[in-house]
């Protein structure tokens, strides 16, 4: 089965042909849904956001980027182009980055098995190609009546519609999530909560890092904890705030959870053993630094 395959991904958004793309679907994305929807498929994911962008950047465009890096992309950004038809006088914006998605693509397929574009642009044909010959896996991310025929058509690029997935990468409001709860609580005093059964695995951003736990973001908006004792690190660990960058993505199942108050809770552990690996490093350097000091 597909889903069952494991290996390595190179996610790369072109933000320009998705910010059409959700305007036809009329829903957004949310991203740490989708790198969280992909993290499930593949052992690990490399995504990459690549933006135009204005003069000036609002501060809710500012929040965006720090949340995307929070859940783990990287963002290429370039100033759109201010272009005068001598002609007829008239101003035009120009910006994409295809060029530099293109580029970064080809410069780092030996670091992914599988090349996911979110973009129906058939400029990117060449490119698809390109990968393929290097024998790597193509799928392409868009909806019916925006992708463009080319790719569609092409040997070897498996096309999905981006629509399909949209109980599963849609940003939810807070406050539809708050109305939800609301509605929950008169018809029952928490007696059930709608939480994932224990075993259930997603993604998680860090959010904050205490030196119990790790606070994960997660696709059900809850409280969520990664508690010390379930990093599945041999090392002792002194001081995890240390060890823990915010970039960091962390694959984990659920342990536990908790609708006795309020607030519902979940506990998960992790179970990416790439990361253990990798924290059980971070904890042995440290320690070794803090001995030499």
């Amino acid at each position: 089965m597909q889903n069952e395959r494991k290996s390595r991904a190179g996610l790369f958004i072109d933000a320009a042909n998705l910010f059409f793309t959700q305007r036809f679907l009329g829903w957004q994305i949310d991203f740490s849904r989708l790198i969280a929807y992909f993290m499930q498929r593949f052992d690990s994911v490399e995504a990459r956001y690549y933006v135009p962008e204005g003069e000036e950047i609002a501060p809710d465009q500012v929040s965006f980027y720090r949340m995307l890096q929070a859940s783990g992309y990287s963002i290429t950004a370039k100033p759109v182009k201010k272009i005068l038809d001598r002609q007829t006088g008239e101003l035009f914006v120009k910006g994409n980055l295809d060029v530099e998605l293109a580029v970064d693509a080809l410069m780092m397929a030996d670091s992914f098995d599988s090349f996911i574009l979110l973009s129906g642009d058939g400029d990117f044909l060449p490119l698809l190609k390109a990968l393929r010959s290097m024998n790597k896996e193509v799928e392409v991310y868009s909806t019916r009546g925006l992708s463009a025929r080319e790719l569609v058509q092409e040997p070897g690029v498996t096309c999905h519609d981006i629509s399909l997935l949209r109980s599963r990468v849609e940003h939810l409001p807070a406050s539809s999530q708050g109305d939800k709860q609301q509605d929950a609580d008169e018809v029952s005093d928490h007696a059930e909560c709608d939480l994932p059964v224990k075993g259930t695995m997603f993604t998680g951003s860090v959010l904050s890092v205490k030196p119990y736990g790790i606070f994960l973001s997660n696709p059900f908006r809850v409280k969520c904890l990664l508690p010390l004792s379930f990093l599945g690190v041999e090392t002792r660990i002194t001081s995890l705030p240390s060890l823990v960058r915010q970039t960091d993505l962390f694959r984990v199942a659920v342990f536990d959870t908790d609708c006795s108050e309020r607030e519902p809770k979940m506990t998960v552990k992790l179970v990416d053993r790439q990361m253990s690996a990798e924290l059980d490093r971070r904890a042995r350097r440290f320690s070794a630094s803090a001995s030499g000091a």
